[in-house]
Protein backbone atom coordinates (compact mmCIF):
# COMPACT_ATOMS: atom_id res chain seq x y z
CA UNK A 1 0.00 0.00 0.00
CA UNK A 2 0.94 3.27 -0.67
CA UNK A 3 1.71 6.11 1.62
CA UNK A 4 1.58 9.82 0.78
CA UNK A 5 4.84 12.18 1.47
CA UNK A 6 3.42 15.71 0.50
CA UNK A 7 1.71 17.34 -1.78
CA UNK A 8 2.44 21.19 -2.98
CA UNK A 9 1.19 23.76 -5.47
CA UNK A 10 3.05 26.15 -7.58
CA UNK A 11 0.67 28.72 -8.59
CA UNK A 12 2.60 31.92 -10.60
CA UNK A 13 -0.89 33.00 -12.70
CA UNK A 14 -4.09 31.85 -11.26
CA UNK A 15 -6.61 33.13 -14.30
CA UNK A 16 -6.67 33.54 -17.56
CA UNK A 17 -5.65 37.08 -18.20
CA UNK A 18 -6.34 38.98 -21.13
CA UNK A 19 -4.05 41.87 -20.27
CA UNK A 20 -0.66 41.31 -19.81
CA UNK A 21 3.03 43.05 -20.09
CA UNK A 22 4.46 39.92 -19.55
CA UNK A 23 5.98 37.97 -22.00
CA UNK A 24 8.25 34.49 -22.66
CA UNK A 25 11.04 36.20 -24.36
CA UNK A 26 12.33 34.02 -27.61
CA UNK A 27 15.30 31.40 -26.71
CA UNK A 28 15.48 32.03 -23.00
CA UNK A 29 14.00 29.69 -20.51
CA UNK A 30 11.97 30.91 -18.23
CA UNK A 31 10.68 29.51 -14.84
CA UNK A 32 7.07 29.17 -14.60
CA UNK A 33 6.55 27.28 -11.11
CA UNK A 34 9.03 25.52 -8.36
CA UNK A 35 7.47 23.46 -5.91
CA UNK A 36 9.77 21.94 -2.90
CA UNK A 37 8.33 18.71 -1.43
CA UNK A 38 9.56 17.57 2.23
CA UNK A 39 10.65 14.58 2.44
CA UNK A 40 12.16 13.00 5.36
CA UNK A 41 15.80 12.21 4.13
CA UNK A 42 15.66 8.66 6.11
CA UNK A 43 12.35 7.78 3.97
CA UNK A 44 12.88 4.05 3.02
CA UNK A 45 10.87 2.29 0.08
CA UNK A 46 10.76 3.75 -3.76
CA UNK A 47 9.93 7.03 -3.76
CA UNK A 48 7.38 8.37 -7.03
CA UNK A 49 6.35 11.89 -8.08
CA UNK A 50 3.14 12.49 -9.50
CA UNK A 51 3.63 16.24 -11.41
CA UNK A 52 0.90 18.39 -13.51
CA UNK A 53 0.94 22.13 -14.86
CA UNK A 54 0.03 24.57 -17.47
CA UNK A 55 0.73 27.51 -19.00
CA UNK A 56 -1.47 29.67 -21.17
CA UNK A 57 0.22 31.66 -24.10
CA UNK A 58 -0.88 34.29 -26.33
CA UNK A 59 0.03 34.12 -29.70
CA UNK A 60 0.92 37.18 -31.82
CA UNK A 61 -0.28 37.20 -35.26
CA UNK A 62 2.52 38.87 -36.16
CA UNK A 63 4.75 35.42 -36.00
CA UNK A 64 6.78 33.87 -38.40
CA UNK A 65 6.14 30.60 -40.00
CA UNK A 66 5.64 28.96 -36.30
CA UNK A 67 5.54 29.07 -32.28
CA UNK A 68 7.47 26.11 -30.96
CA UNK A 69 6.98 26.27 -27.39
CA UNK A 70 9.03 23.87 -24.87
CA UNK A 71 8.36 22.62 -21.35
CA UNK A 72 11.26 21.05 -19.07
CA UNK A 73 10.66 20.13 -15.58
CA UNK A 74 13.76 19.20 -13.34
CA UNK A 75 14.28 17.89 -10.21
CA UNK A 76 16.24 20.95 -8.74
CA UNK A 77 15.83 24.38 -8.76
CA UNK A 78 18.30 25.21 -12.07
CA UNK A 79 18.23 24.40 -15.89
CA UNK A 80 21.60 22.16 -15.08
CA UNK A 81 19.40 19.79 -12.75
CA UNK A 82 17.90 16.43 -14.03
CA UNK A 83 15.53 16.80 -16.40
CA UNK A 84 12.28 14.55 -15.63
CA UNK A 85 10.07 15.42 -18.78
CA UNK A 86 10.78 17.58 -21.98
CA UNK A 87 7.56 18.02 -24.12
CA UNK A 88 7.61 20.74 -27.47
CA UNK A 89 4.27 21.81 -28.92
CA UNK A 90 4.47 23.88 -32.51
CA UNK A 91 1.70 26.10 -33.47
CA UNK A 92 1.13 27.76 -37.00
CA UNK A 93 0.80 31.01 -38.13
CA UNK A 94 -2.70 30.16 -38.79
CA UNK A 95 -2.81 29.43 -35.03
CA UNK A 96 -2.58 32.54 -33.17
CA UNK A 97 -4.93 33.76 -30.11
CA UNK A 98 -4.88 32.28 -27.01
CA UNK A 99 -3.45 28.32 -26.20
CA UNK A 100 -3.05 26.25 -23.04
CA UNK A 101 0.00 24.23 -22.54
CA UNK A 102 -0.45 21.53 -19.92
CA UNK A 103 1.41 17.92 -19.12
CA UNK A 104 1.66 15.34 -16.85
CA UNK A 105 4.59 13.22 -16.23
CA UNK A 106 5.75 11.31 -12.96
CA UNK A 107 9.89 10.69 -11.39
CA UNK A 108 9.70 7.60 -10.20
CA UNK A 109 12.25 5.90 -8.03
CA UNK A 110 13.69 9.08 -7.11
CA UNK A 111 16.46 9.12 -3.85
CA UNK A 112 15.24 10.89 -0.57
CA UNK A 113 17.35 14.36 -0.04
CA UNK A 114 19.71 14.53 2.15
CA UNK A 115 18.17 18.73 3.25
CA UNK A 116 14.59 17.04 3.78
CA UNK A 117 13.29 19.27 0.30
CA UNK A 118 12.78 17.64 -2.86
CA UNK A 119 12.46 20.49 -5.77
CA UNK A 120 11.36 20.45 -8.88
CA UNK A 121 11.03 23.43 -10.96
CA UNK A 122 9.28 24.41 -14.58
CA UNK A 123 10.38 26.22 -17.66
CA UNK A 124 9.33 27.71 -20.75
CA UNK A 125 11.13 28.29 -23.57
CA UNK A 126 9.33 29.48 -26.89
CA UNK A 127 10.88 30.09 -30.32
CA UNK A 128 9.38 33.95 -31.18
CA UNK A 129 7.89 36.41 -27.93
CA UNK A 130 4.55 35.29 -26.65
CA UNK A 131 2.34 36.80 -23.85
CA UNK A 132 2.09 35.37 -20.60
CA UNK A 133 -1.48 35.22 -19.80
CA UNK A 134 -1.86 32.40 -17.70
CA UNK A 135 -3.02 30.44 -15.90
CA UNK A 136 0.69 29.17 -14.83
CA UNK A 137 1.04 26.31 -12.15
CA UNK A 138 3.36 23.35 -11.42
CA UNK A 139 1.62 20.49 -8.78
CA UNK A 140 3.89 17.67 -7.11
CA UNK A 141 2.48 14.89 -4.81
CA UNK A 142 4.69 12.34 -3.62
CA UNK A 143 4.44 8.89 -2.29
CA UNK A 144 6.53 5.70 -1.20
CA UNK A 145 5.41 2.14 -1.06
Amino acid sequence: MSRFLDARTSSNITTFRTITNEFFEANTPTLAGQVGLNIDPSTSGIIRVQLNGMIGINIPVNIPEFVSVTLTVVRGGSLGSPVIFRSQEQYQIIETGYHTVSFSTADYNVPPPGNGVLAYTLFVTVSENVARVGPENLNASAYTD
